[in-house]
Order: C-alpha cells, then sequence, then structure tokens
C-alpha cells in the first residue's frame, strides 16, 4: 500500500481557507494560492461547497472516463486531515481548523467524565446505550462557518441528506436544492454534504461494481447541476477521504491484548486509540508489535502530536486525553475493532494512510453549458 501523510500547508485547509479568505472569515492556515486566484478571477455572488463523503480522488481515476465531468473540472487532487475520517475532515470543513485544534478527531472518542465512548454525530455511546444529547456539541464545540458569516451579516445555507429535517432523500435531490438556491440567489455561500457513497462503499468495498456505477451516476448529475447554476455562482466539488478494501481484525478474540486496556479502542478501526491499563503499556505495545507490525504503525500519542500528524495550530485542550496512551495508524489494509454480536464488520473502510484514503480531488466549476433537458 502506497502511504501519504497530510500536507497540512499544501492539504485541504488550504483549499478551505481560500473560500473562507474570499468570503471575508478569518483565515486559520495559509489559502491555497490556486483556489484563491480562480475566486478571485471570477468574483462569484454566490459560492457552493459540494463535500461528496468519500469521493477520494484515486477512485475517479480508476472508476471514470477522462472526459468525465469531475475529472475534467478537477484542478488538482490534495491530502485530507489525519485521521481520513469524515467527523474529522467535514468538522475541519465546517471551522476552518485542523483536528488537532478542534478535538474533532474520529467516529467515537472516549470521554473521562463520562466513562465512556461517545459517536460525536450521534451523541450515543459506542459501546452501550446510553445517550448524552448534544453532548459533543456543548464540550468540544466549534464555530461554524455559516454561523461566522451570519455573525458579519453574510447570508448562508447548509444543505444535508434526510438525517436532517428537510434533507434531500437522493443524490438528484441534493442537486436540485443546490440549483433552486443557485437561481434564487438566496444566500451568498451554500454548503451541501452527500453521504451514500461512502455507505455503499463501506457495505460493498470500493471495488465492487456498484460503487463505480454510483460514481457514475453522480458525474453525470453534476454535470446536470452546472448547466442549472445561476452564472454569479462558483461550485467547488471536494471530498473527506476516499476507501480502501480492507480485511477486519477482531479484537476479540485477541484477550491477552484486551488484558492490557481499562477501554476498549476508539476513533477509528483504521486511526485507533488505545487507553492501557498502569503499569501495562510495555507489555501491550510489545504484543501489539509482534502481532500487528506492518499492518499498523503504533506510537505514543503524544509523539503522533509532536510529529504534527493531526495538524498544526493551537491544539485543543482535549485533543491529547482523546488519543489514548498510544495511537495505532494502519499502512496496510486491515481494521481493528471489536466487534459484537456476529455484526459482520465493513468491507470497505478510511482513516489510515494509504493514498486511496488520504487523497482527495479539488474540483471547480462555474455555469458553462445550456442544457434544456436540465430540470431543478
Amino acid at each position: 500500500m502506497e502511504l501519504i501523510k497530510p500536507d497540512y500547508r499544501g492539504g485541504i485547509l488550504g483549499v478551505i481557507n481560500a473560500w473562507r479568505k474570499e468570503l471575508g472569515l478569518s483565515v486559520h492556515h495559509p489559502a491555497d494560492p490556486q483556489v484563491s486566484a480562480w475566486l478571485a478571477e471570477h468574483q462569484w455572488n454566490q459560492i457552493v461547497v459540494l463535500l461528496i463523503d468519500g469521493m477520494g480522488s484515486r477512485l475517479l481515476e480508476t472508476k471514470l472516463e477522462k472526459e468525465s465531468f469531475l475529472r475534467t473540472h478537477q484542478l488538482k487532487e490534495v491530502t485530507t486531515v489525519y485521521p481520513s475520517t469524515t467527523s474529522a475532515a467535514t468538522t475541519s470543513v465546517l471551522s476552518g481548523k485542523s483536528p488537532a485544534e478542534n478535538g474533532w478527531i474520529g467516529w467515537h472518542q472516549y470521554f473521562k467524565e463520562l466513562d465512556d465512548s461517545l459517536i460525536l454525530f450521534m451523541n450515543r455511546s459506542y459501546y452501550g446505550e446510553r445517550s448524552y444529547p448534544d453532548y459533543s456539541y456543548t464540550h468540544i464545540p466549534f464555530l461554524n462557518q455559516k454561523d461566522e458569516l451570519n455573525r458579519i451579516g453574510k447570508t448562508a445555507l447548509e444543505l444535508y441528506p434526510a438525517f436532517r429535517e428537510g434533507g434531500a432523500h437522493s443524490f438528484d435531490e441534493l442537486c436540485g436544492q443546490i440549483a433552486a438556491h443557485s437561481q434564487a440567489q438566496d444566500a451568498q455561500f451554500i454548503y451541501a454534504y452527500w453521504d451514500h457513497f461512502d455507505s455503499l462503499m463501506h457495505v460493498k468495498g470500493p471495488s465492487d461494481p456498484a460503487c463505480a456505477e454510483e460514481l457514475k451516476q453522480i458525474d453525470e448529475r453534476c454535470r446536470r447541476l452546472a448547466s442549472q447554476l445561476d452564472p454569479r455562482t462558483g461550485l467547488i466539488i471536494i471530498a473527506d477521504h476516499g476507501q480502501v478494501d480492507v480485511d477486519n481484525i477482531n479484537l476479540k478474540e485477541e484477550p491477552e491484548l484486551l488484558d492490557c486496556l481499562r477501554f476498549g479502542p476508539t476513533v477509528e478501526p483504521r486511526g485507533t486509540a488505545f487507553f492501557v491499563k498502569d503499569g501495562r503499556l510495555a507489555e501491550f505495545t510489545e504484543k501489539f508489535e509482534r502481532k500487528y507490525a506492518g499492518r499498523f504503525l503504533l506510537k505514543p500519542s503524544q509523539t503522533w502530536l509532536d510529529e504534527g500528524l493531526f495538524g498544526p495550530g493551537p491544539i485543543h485542550p482535549r485533543t491529547r486525553e482523546f488519543l489514548g496512551d498510544v495511537f495505532a495508524v494502519a499502512i496496510g489494509s486491515s481494521c481493528l475493532g471489536l466487534w459484537e454480536n456476529g455484526k459482520p464488520p465493513f468491507k470497505g473502510q478510511h482513516a489510515g494512510l494509504g493514498v486511496e484514503e488520504m487523497m482527495i480531488p479539488v474540483i471547480l466549476a462555474g455555469h458553462e453549458t445550456e442544457d434544456p433537458d436540465a430540470l431543478v
């Protein structure tokens, strides 16, 4: 597996801060010069950022023709943040800051005051049934760009799938909503998010033909969306990460390792925090490396932070504790987890350092063609 570490000077943070700069928001990291130049050249009245979950740039290369809409409009590919996962990357998109700055690291994180690992997006226990309404948003809050824009007197919208009230039930519907708001010019900034492509790859694996077919449909709908945009609207299409086909390691079958832990593994199956019992760190490290060297790189969590893996900037007060004592980064195709009740693990995953997970496209478009069959 080809590996790549996040480039926090020329990666997704630069793209995010380019549109922040154009909109008059605080810039937390250097703005991407190419995206900034495109924005400055066109002076769009409205900027739309469409994030398609899981749509890594290497998937575009292998599953779409060169003449496809997404590939012909791709400016370049850049690295995402680490971990290469939705909770970390989309929070960076919404805030302009790195995972280290936000404290949003992965799917579920251990909160010592709860003695529980909380699924951040759902505010419920990962290993149990307890619910903690709004806990993540009140205990590791971040300033959303929509609220920032409203504070300076600019209008902003967020469009989501149907898991949010009023959300879209299909990608076609989401694109229709974008087109309608473009033609109405009723907001200066729109952030739109789509999740189904990532979900499909989790279940089937990114190499499954059904995933290629869905990507082709996404490409065609994006082509039609461009024809529906008002000429004053600029469209930026990005992803949060890609995916790889994986094999799964059930730590329930590793009692010697589990006995060293004071709590279950957290964060992600391919970027995993371990909370080790007092006095047993050396034992856990030796046993883990003996079994999984070549598949995972295990280091003290502070070392990863010092090396900048989770990003630059002022570190959030809780980031260090969320990373546990040691943190394992996937450098092969494996996942780690505790698979309960015979639940089959996902066939596709992300959050490792594989180039397929880490590289994402930067796609720029505006209104270019007239399509009489395009309907909002």
